[in-house]
């Protein structure tokens, strides 16, 4: 025992669940040090001999893929330090250190998983202290096995071995297991009967597979439907989804190539340990049965959503096919959720669907996680976009899998809890400046949705340590579920219950995950509940975390039958057609008739998302949307093929704060229509239909952009947009062009999804605000 000044360092940010302490005491030894580690629930605590800079400049190069320090401090305390550096068991401390999320398996243990002579052959669940699943496996924290699922299964001898040998990369790996002691794959047959176990469990189901089967298979945060591609129609019968575009699972990055367009940030979001699905644009030189595969996987539109085996779990999939002559170089894999409830869990819930086989696992998932959705950067340098998790460049449609938990800064200390809007719904939790948001939840609307968006809530107000919130928000619409929710949460606490405007926190989720305040933004958008009680949804705003003003707006126009519009758009399009004065044809002339005695009595809209859904009715024939933005999905794929747009037939003057809508409606169908009446679908989208559909929106954008940079700050000079609308390549091309041609700086999102998955962080942000 010798006696030595003493160094408390207290760690902060990504260090539970990622090899931090056995980093830490792998560190200490290369440089002599004694101490130990711990965990103690928001932090990690270093206690050593050594002066704390030194220390942490040593320690950054032994840290994995997954840590991140934050920020640390110290302090310097009389005490005795013993023999060799040690790590303590955690201690139960308030907790906010943020979750690792699960990432992809790393290439150390895929060699071991494809390795004959490696005992964990085949073994689907092979991890270490750098790859695996963490978020979906973590009940609570500190992180330490008996804390998590794995809890169910004791070391074996050869895993503790590993686990207390600080050479091995699984020293205090919580998550180690092998063949002999971890959890296992079984295969079951329609019946539920179980078929075959380990891995023989594989090539059944792979066996399965080949013979046209329609499968669930359970993977780390939930189920998973998957077939082979060629009967994907089978697959849209049974499962009821007609048009409703699927991902697809490829081998490996070279058949990725071979099928889709592969910038490099869509690449490098492809290989980072996220493993998102990345939405791509499809090859038009593509073989012609992986073209065929890709239109089926997602009809009449040009993009496909593609990704890479993430665990072992797939990459056994794919050896199996080969071993039974199924060589397929991908698989159609989406997320297996009965009508109206979120993603199954296990087989009872997954078994609601029939399926002709179940690929399942006896770990129980913590945690459901569905898989992330991105679309990658296009616009590189002269934007404001901040890098994701991973270095990854894009924008998330779905935050989930691999990117979530992520930890942001919001403007305020305080303990706010949000729910987002109705649909695509999230749960933010703020703490000590930071904002922590659920993956995707899903749509309210469906009572299973409901009861788990309040467990996501009360999870991670747990595992964040923000149980005792000051303030619930919501959104401002009076008949929503997550609004209902809040309030009697709020009462429940006696806390304040904070309505925040559907637009105004998309323009703030904008702002928290740009770190950028004080900016013009638009909004694009489906339609939010207004301050006049109408629905809003193509607005202006200044923002910043003083005020969002509104400073302008689309001209309202009219949705028929209110939310019936939203699934027959040909209504909007003949209202339109009606304000600007012609009769439009929508082929019934029973419903034609019935729009145009009820004209005056629509709902009133400013939503560029309608409007959007309009066109596509129009120029396309989309009278029904089949699936949550279908036409506008669509309507994206013909402005893609736009080549000449006519903005300069589309000029016109601005209203004060309104953007004219039916002006250019009626300049459209004028120029569309020369030669006959106006009819849905006549021009079955048409090169000529794209540069005008183009030129009126490039048109709208540009407007839009003008009325928003008016009064901004010249030393910011910077404009953003934010909603539903903003995944939109082609228009959110446009609006970078417009505002770079006014001098200014566009700010896109990165961090936090465009649309309604980001609402929750921008109530949260304003809320706090507010109190």
């Amino acid at each position: 025992m010798r006696k030595a000044d003493m160094y408390i360092i207290r760690v902060r940010g990504v260090v539970q669940g990622v090899g931090f302490r056995p980093s830490v005491a792998r560190a200490a030894a290369s440089m002599e040090a004694s101490g130990y580690v711990r965990n103690d629930g928001s932090h990690v605590t270093i206690a050593c001999d050594m002066e704390p800079a030194r220390f942490m400049e040593g320690l950054l190069p032994h840290l994995g893929p997954m840590a991140r320090v934050e920020d640390w401090s110290f302090e310097e305390v009389d005490g005795e330090l013993e023999g060799p550096f040690r790590i303590l068991p955690s201690v139960e401390g308030e907790m906010d250190s943020p979750l690792p999320p699960d990432t992809a398996i790393c290439d150390r243990c895929l060699r071991e998983l494809t390795d004959r002579a490696d005992r964990r052959f085949l073994y689907p669940f092979t991890n270490c202290t750098d790859c695996g699943a963490r978020y979906t496996v973590i009940d609570s924290l500190p992180y330490d096995r008996q804390r998590t699922s794995m809890k169910d299964f004791p070391m074996c001898s050869r895993c503790q071995g590993e686990y207390s040998d600080q050479g091995s990369r699984r020293f205090h790996a919580q998550t180690i297991s092998c063949p002999d002691c971890g959890p296992r794959y079984r295969f079951l047959g329609s019946d539920l009967e179980v078929r075959a176990e380990g891995w023989d469990s594989f090539l059944e189901c792979a066996r399965s597979l080949k013979g046209g089967g329609r499968l669930i298979v359970k993977g780390w945060g939930g189920m998973h439907i998957i077939c082979d591609p060629a009967n994907l129609g089978s697959l849209r019968e049974w499962y009821g989804r007609p048009y409703k575009p699927f991902a697809l699972m490829a081998r490996d990055l070279s058949f990725v190539e071979s099928a889709a367009h592969l910038p490099d940030s869509a690449r490098k979001a492809l290989i980072s340990p996220a493993r998102p699905i990345v939405l791509l644009k499809k090859r038009d030189d593509a073989p012609g049965w992986v073209r065929s595969a890709m239109e089926m996987a997602s009809p009449g539109l040009d993009s496909i959503g593609i990704y890479l085996p993430y665990s072992g779990i797939h990459h056994l999939l794919f050896r199996a096919l080969g071993s039974v002559g199924a060589d397929l170089p991908w698989i159609v894999m989406t997320s297996a959720n009965p009508p109206g409830e979120p993603m199954a869990l296990d087989v009872g819930e997954a078994s609601k669907l029939g399926a002709d086989g179940y690929l399942v696992h006896d770990r129980r998932i913590s945690a459901r996680c569905d898989d992330s959705v991105l679309v990658s950067d296009p616009f590189g340098d002269g934007v404001i976009a901040r890098e994701g998790p991973f270095s990854i460049r894009g924008f998330p449609v779905r935050k989930a899998r691999g990117l979530v938990p992520d930890p942001l800064e919001v403007p305020h200390g305080r303990k706010i809890l949000s729910f987002g809007a109705e649909r695509n719904v999230t749960v933010t939790v703020t703490r000590e400046g930071r904002a922590y948001t659920s993956p995707y939840v899903g749509n309210t609307r469906h009572p299973e949705v409901v009861d788990y968006t309040l467990d996501s809530a009360g999870r991670f107000m747990y595992l964040f340590g923000a149980g005792d919130v000051e303030a619930v928000a919501c959104d401002l619409h009076p008949r929503y579920e997550t609004v209902k929710i809040a309030r009697e949460m709020a009462d429940e606490r006696s806390v304040p219950l904070i309505r925040i405007q559907h637009h105004r926190a998309h323009a703030a989720s904008l702002m928290v995950g740009s770190a950028v305040e004080g900016m013009g933004v638009i909004v694009v958008d489906g339609v939010g509940y207004g301050d006049d009680g109408l629905s809003w949804g193509g607005e202006i705003f200044h923002a910043s975390w003083e005020d969002i003003d509104r400073v302008g707006h689309l001209q309202y126009f009219g949705l028929p039958g209110g939310d019936a519009s939203v699934y027959h758009p040909e209504r909007i399009a003949h209202w339109l057609s009606m304000e600007a004065g012609s009769d439009l044809d929508i082929g019934d002339e029973k419903v034609r008739s019935i729009l145009a005695a009820s004209h005056s009595g629509a709902v009133m809209t400013s939503s560029m998302g309608r409007l959007l859904d309009a066109l596509s009715a129009l120029l396309l024939g989309v009278t029904w949307r089949s699936y949550d933005g279908e036409p506008a999905m669509r309507l994206e794929s013909l402005l893609s093929r736009a080549r000449e747009p006519e903005i300069e037939l589309f000029s016109l003057p601005v209203r004060g704060r309104e953007v004219d809508v039916v002006g250019r409606w009626r300049i459209l169908l004028e120029e569309l229509f020369v030669n006959g009446s106006p009819k849905i679908g006549d021009r079955s989208g048409d090169r000529r239909s794209a540069d005008l559909a183009m030129g009126m929106v490039r048109s709208i954008i540009s407007d839009m952009v003008e009325v928003g940079m008016k009064g901004v700050d010249d030393n910011e000079g910077k404009m953003g947009i934010s909603g539903g609308v903003a995944y939109d390549i082609p228009i959110l091309e446009a609006f970078v062009e417009e505002v770079k041609a006014r001098g200014m700086t566009p700010v896109l999102h990165s961090r936090v999804p465009p649309g309604d998955g980001g609402i929750s962080v921008g109530q949260a942000a304003l809320a706090g605000r507010m109190l």
